[in-house]
């Protein structure tokens, strides 16, 4: 018998970001390809960032530039130090400021749906997305239990 995850019931709160610098690579592909597309982002910007004699500071993410037939999205690192550029890595930063937070414990299948559930309760409290949204992996696919995703929004 398989256990079956049940996602967790999300609690979408507005918080105050400072802004940090990360090390990214933009991806672009069919969402089928996302899992592969993340993983080897996720190693190459850690790569570099030790590399280069910074630190990682802070979980994984994704920052979804475009949806749609193809995805495309700066996956990587938030970091602290150092980062020497290549021609894949690229410094960039998650933005500061107001923002709209929600975790997400469930399995991925259902995470089209968690994002959802966020973007109505923006309409319902009438803010105004600010820039392009990000999901934190809090726990990776081979840890014990339900992933764990934080969903985030700029918003105004």
């Amino acid at each position: 018998m398989t256990d079956v995850i049940q996602a967790r019931p999300l609690t979408p709160e507005i918080v105050q970001l400072a802004p940090r610098h990360a090390a990214v690579v933009r991806v672009a592909g069919a969402s089928g390809e996302l899992p592969a597309l993340l993983g080897e982002a996720f190693g190459l910007t850690m790569a570099q960032v030790g590399a280069s004699g910074g630190q990682v500071a802070g979980p994984p993410f994704a920052r979804y530039l475009a949806f749609g037939e193809r995805i495309e999205a700066e996956v990587g690192f938030p970091y602290v130090g150092t980062l020497q550029p290549t021609d894949r890595v690229h410094d960039a930063e998650l933005p500061g400021g107001r923002a709209v937070m929600a975790t997400y414990v469930g399995p991925y299948e259902g995470i089209g749906d968690a994002w959802e559930q966020v973007r109505g309760w923006l309409r319902a409290e009438r803010l105004v997305e600010a820039g392009p949204p990000w999901e934190s992996y809090l726990t990776g696919p081979e840890e014990p239990g339900a992933p764990v995703t934080q969903i985030v929004f700029p918003v105004r």
